[in-house]
């Protein structure tokens, strides 16, 4: 507000200036929603729409904290598509590709909204089961494992057929860091 005094000195007028931000205030949330986009990208794996490796191995440092706190259960399952290679080897890599898209897809369908699911590279995958004990990720996976078996996976006019495997670990007090917890899975992982 700008008050306008008259040659006599009194003011008889105020002057208003009125700035329009609008065009600021959407450029701002346009700005938000671009780096709220670029950070689920940077967390993300553009084939399977899962967590890349390297956030999805925060949130098991982070999970292992947790547990290392709150002593609750939760294990750790590695899995991978048998014979991948072959895969690629026999349909091509855009068909090995649609295998991965549709163990991702069947994954996202078969965890909890509390399991973190990544892609660990390649054809191998991971999944952190929080509050779950042994036995009952022993139950997922062998669930998760006979909707894979039962899939048929079609590309062009292929129909392919896979199966996975998988191992398991449940997060003790004996190990001293997550990678320890890795390690026991990807052993039992490697026995499958």
């Amino acid at each position: 507000f700008l008050p306008l005094v008259s040659a006599d000195g009194i003011i008889n007028h105020v002057g208003i200036i009125i700035y329009d931000v609008t065009d600021m205030a959407v450029n701002k949330l346009e700005l938000a929603d671009a780096n709220e986009e670029l950070a689920r990208l940077s967390r993300t794996d553009r084939l399977t729409d899962l967590y890349n490796r390297g956030f999805w191995e925060e949130c098991l440092a982070f999970e292992f904290e947790r547990y290392k706190r709150s002593k609750q259960p939760c294990c750790l399952i590695m899995f991978d598509i048998d014979h991948f290679k072959k895969v690629n080897d026999s349909y091509g890599h855009p068909a090995g590709d649609e295998v991965i898209r549709q163990t991702a897809r069947t994954l996202r369908l078969t965890i909890r909204k509390t399991d973190i699911a990544g892609r660990y590279g390649g054809e191998e995958f991971g999944v952190i089961l929080v509050n779950t004990k042994r036995e009952e990720a022993l139950i997922f996976s062998e669930r998760f494992r006979k909707r894979i078996e039962a899939l048929t996976v079609r590309h062009d006019d292929l129909k392919i057929k896979y199966t996975i495997s998988l191992g398991i670990a449940e997060l003790t007090d004996d190990m001293p860091e997550y990678k320890q917890w890795l390690s026991g899975t990807d052993q039992a992982l490697y026995s499958s």
